[in-house]
């Protein structure tokens, strides 16, 4: 297998636990084409998808041996590794969060429901970034890693990213990249989903997860120069229409938090993802030689996207039970008959089993893709 254009890319969309099915899809990858070393020189995550990001740019050259670390650790995770889930650290957290609530600006209060200081300890553990700089510096390499985080104070979206000199940064309005040395931080930064755990200070401002406020995901990778990009999603919306059901109690506060869960890590990506196949065929309508003359700087962008094939909040019903069970008295999955809150659950269910399975589909539906990976890979 030859070595693949410097214009390849890998988005890695968030999701909180649904980012194992990613892995999934790259351990199918590495099987199908065992001969890749550094495949995508452009890696884009946000989110639980830039701890992926960062941990497959840092673990060396050979493709296949990155993506086995990534499986062990994923595979083997618990809930404890990722945030306080015994009642007394809970209920401390929750304490801390209506406090928040209430003295509004008076006190320095995390407005976190929900402690990840173990999520620290494990990434401080578990990710090299000298690795990561040794394989930006060199010549066969990665060219940008990038993670994006959104700024509480400003409302920018904030594109982190360490890539090779001749890179440049980027201000479009409310989109903006900002060369910089990644480090933790940055991490948690980007995967502190909002409510649930505590932004994060870079600089002169605290940061959030990501997804919010990012309306344009795939852009990051572009402005960093892909020209063609894999996406991995993590949700089964494009391919498994939702089932409207009767609804016979009030909607639960995880109900509600889902949906506007669901609206930043998912839909913002599917739009975009339907926007930029929109401007591909308007592109192709456009003789080059106008474009030139107008002054339109814009190229077809080359797409491949694996999203999952099986609903992941159906998956994290089955799993449900695996959760600490403080967790599940906070997603209300304790009671009988609940209605909703799956979906909040799959964001949040950092266990083994549901992780190992979440891999599985993953794997299966980057099969099913197999004819769709080879072309990428072959130009």
């Amino acid at each position: 297998m030859s070595q693949t254009s410097q214009t390849a890319g890998l988005v890695l969309t968030g999701g909180g636990a649904r980012a194992a099915y990613q892995v999934g899809v790259l351990k199918a990858i590495s099987d199908q084409l065992p001969d890749l070393h550094y495949p995508f020189p452009i890696i884009c995550g946000a989110s639980a998808g830039g701890i992926n990001a960062v941990g497959l740019a840092s673990s060396g050259d050979i493709f296949r041996h990155s993506v086995e670390r990534l499986d062990s650790l994923w595979s083997e995770l618990r809930t404890e590794q990722v945030y306080r889930s015994d009642f007394w650290g809970m209920a401390k957290r929750m304490g801390h969060f209506v406090k928040s609530f209430l003295s509004g600006d008076d006190k320095e209060i995390p407005a976190s429901m929900l402690d990840n200081a173990p999520l620290r300890d494990f990434l401080v553990t578990h990710t090299d970034f000298t690795r990561l700089r040794e394989a930006i510096a060199s010549p066969e390499g990665i060219r940008a890693v990038c993670l994006t985080a959104c700024g509480y104070r400003s409302g920018q979206s904030v594109s982190f990213f360490e890539a090779s000199p001749d890179v440049q940064g980027w201000h479009l309005g409310q989109r903006v990249g900002v060369r910089c040395e990644l480090e933790v931080d940055h991490l948690l930064a980007s995967a502190a989903i909002p409510t649930i755990f505590p932004p994060v200070r870079i600089n002169r401002e605290y940061f959030g997860d990501g997804v919010v406020r990012n309306m344009a995901p795939l852009s990051p990778a572009v402005h960093l120069g892909c020209d063609r990009i894999l996406v991995i999603g993590v949700s089964a919306n494009r391919v498994c229409a939702p089932v409207r059901r009767t609804s016979g109690k009030y909607p639960s506060l995880a109900q509600i938090m889902e949906h506007m869960l669901n609206g930043a890590f998912i839909d913002t990506m599917e739009n975009d993802i339907d926007r930029a196949l929109i401007i591909n065929q308007l592109l192709k309508l456009v003789p080059e030689e106008s474009l030139r003359e107008a002054g339109i700087s814009m190229r077809p962008l080359e797409m491949l996207v694996i999203s999952p094939s099986q609903p992941i909040d159906e998956i994290a019903a089955r799993h449900a039970g695996e959760l600490p069970k403080a967790v599940r008295q906070f997603l209300g999955q304790g009671k009988p008959n609940q209605e909703g809150g799956a979906s909040l659950a799959s964001y949040l269910l950092f266990e083994g089993p549901f992780m190992r399975d979440l891999i599985k589909l993953g794997y299966q539906d980057a099969q099913a893709h197999a004819r769709q990976i080879e072309n990428f890979f072959s130009q």
